[in-house]
């Protein structure tokens, strides 16, 4: 796990997944703002954003998610249907 992030409480770390995931249109700087106004401190929040580019481009299994599990993440490869290693 992510030791920054390790801190949050899991209904915390699932929105912050939740909203890496899908949004697509907020800015870095608008997340990281919304971040901040839902609860994190400016460091988590910005430690967060670190890992914005891979939550949009993959489908992550729950529980094996780059900030949940970090060398063992698994994403989802459209063309084989499996989860695979990152």
């Amino acid at each position: 796990m992510d030791p920054i992030l390790a801190a949050l409480p899991s209904s915390l770390l699932a929105f912050v997944e939740g909203q890496l995931s899908n949004d697509e249109v907020s800015s870095d700087d608008e997340m990281l703002e919304h971040f901040i106004h839902n609860g994190l401190t400016e460091e988590l929040a910005r430690q967060a954003l670190s890992y914005r580019d891979q939550y949009l481009n993959n489908i992550y299994l729950d529980g094996f998610t780059p900030i949940t599990a970090a060398d063992q993440a698994l994403h989802f490869n459209p063309y084989t249907r499996q989860f695979e290693p990152d």
